[in-house]
């Protein structure tokens, strides 16, 4: 458990932007040497989430296994005290624990329930054309010019778009949520009014949840606002639409904005993707998940003395799940650190989570990516990045946050 140089200390922001990326060079020889590995705390960062008093010591796991078998064992290895690096306490812990994702198992598996149905395949074949419309529209936009700014001309506007038509959000709020969501992700960039982003999102919440109790849509927000099995507090509504306008678009923002960077990166792999989109654009999806890992890491907290991997942890430890590392763990992925479209096991990622907590999301990320990357493989397919991307500084989100990109203008 020797301290670690802040340059190999995962509480530093500026570990992925220098790395464009998760520090693999690090889980590699972690995983190899030490793959419990104790991260101590940075006394050098002060923490960036509201209400949080910095970041404390933890285990980071780099194994695959360890990952999957902790993300399944809700029993030993708690979300409920918080899914995230930042230590919370108090009031902020409790508020915490409105989410969706920090619930207790019985009440997240109540909600579960209630939420499902919008992202089971058979709806989502019924939103499939609405999202293949407003994904034809998005490249309409930027089809003529022959450049824009790929992130947030493109990329980030369709799974807020859509993320708006599941909660029956109205068509003059899509600018507000994705605003809000994005500030929400960059924490570390935050300035003193940190806050308000979060207060919007409660704000614009509560408002469309109160419109929705007086006229019911049959929408997602409307589902929940009026279920009268799960009686939802307004706190648990607000943190619903928090988590899905931050982590609901997130994930899909920043995977398609790494799929035109790695292929303009890796040619014959576009190449081989251009020769027969169907056929392989599913499975390049699942590899860019594995390969990128947009969001590199949650938190469990062990709920009794245990051991991973020999390493005794004691009742209140917590633990780094490192998606990011284990979908680059060579037991699991011949030559992690290739990128290959064709690999045959690539659907074995991480990138969702496992056990309980796995991303509900996970299939309507793959739907609205797969329908956007059609209208860009087959209309603008010479798309490439002007100069290098921008990342995000974090801890948390393995994120392009701009990339300027050029292609031949589509004929009017």
């Amino acid at each position: 458990m020797n301290a670690a140089a802040p340059a190999d200390n995962l509480i530093n922001p500026d570990l992925f932007p220098a790395d464009q990326g998760p520090p693999h060079r690090l889980f590699d020889a972690w995983r190899a040497q030490d793959p419990v590995h104790w991260n101590p705390a940075n006394p050098a960062y002060a923490g960036g989430m509201p209400g949080s008093s910095g970041v404390k010591g933890f285990w980071v796991l780099t194994r695959y296994q360890d990952v999957l078998d902790v993300s399944m064992d809700q029993a030993l290895f708690t979300s409920h005290d918080g899914i995230v690096l930042w230590d919370v306490e108090g009031e902020e812990l409790e508020r915490q624990r409105a989410n969706f994702m920090v619930m207790k198992p019985e009440q997240h598996s109540a909600v579960k329930k209630v939420i499902m149905p919008p992202f089971m395949p058979r709806a989502l074949a019924e939103l499939a054309p609405e999202v293949d419309k407003l994904a034809a529209e998005l490249v309409d936009r930027v089809a003529a010019r022959g450049h824009c700014e790929f992130v947030f001309d493109v990329a980030s506007i369709l799974p807020v778009h859509t993320f708006c038509e599941l909660m029956g959000i109205p068509p003059q709020y899509r600018d507000q949520v994705a605003g809000y969501g994005n500030a929400m992700a960059d924490v570390e960039g935050r300035t003193s009014v940190s806050m308000d982003p979060m207060i919007g999102l409660f704000t614009l919440a509560q408002q469309m949840a109160e419109e929705k109790r007086r006229n019911p849509d049959g929408r997602l927000l409307s589902v929940m606002v009026n279920d009268t099995t799960l009686n939802l507090d307004p706190m648990m509504i607000n943190q619903f639409v928090l988590v899905f306008a931050m982590a609901g678009h997130e994930t899909t923002r920043s995977t398609a904005a790494h799929f035109i960077h790695l292929m303009h990166q890796h040619p014959d792999q576009y190449a081989l993707l251009r020769s027969d989109f169907d056929a392989h654009v599913d499975n390049a999806i699942d590899e860019v998940l594995r390969y990128t890992s947009t969001t590199t890491n949650f938190i469990r907290h062990a709920t009794a003395d245990t051991e991973i991997g020999g390493q005794r942890l004691r009742k209140g430890d917590k633990i780094y799940l490192s998606y990011a590392a284990a979908n680059r763990d060579p037991a699991v992925f011949t030559d992690p650190h290739r990128f290959d479209i064709t690999r045959s096991n690539a659907r074995r990622h991480l990138a969702f989570g496992a056990g309980p907590h796995i991303c509900v999301g996970a299939r309507l990320a793959k739907l609205q990516l797969r329908a956007l990357l059609k209208q860009i493989v087959t209309r603008i397919p010479d798309i490439h990045p002007v100069g290098e991307p921008e990342w995000l500084r974090s801890i948390w989100f393995n994120a392009i946050i701009r990339m300027p990109v050029a292609f031949t203008p589509e004929p009017a």
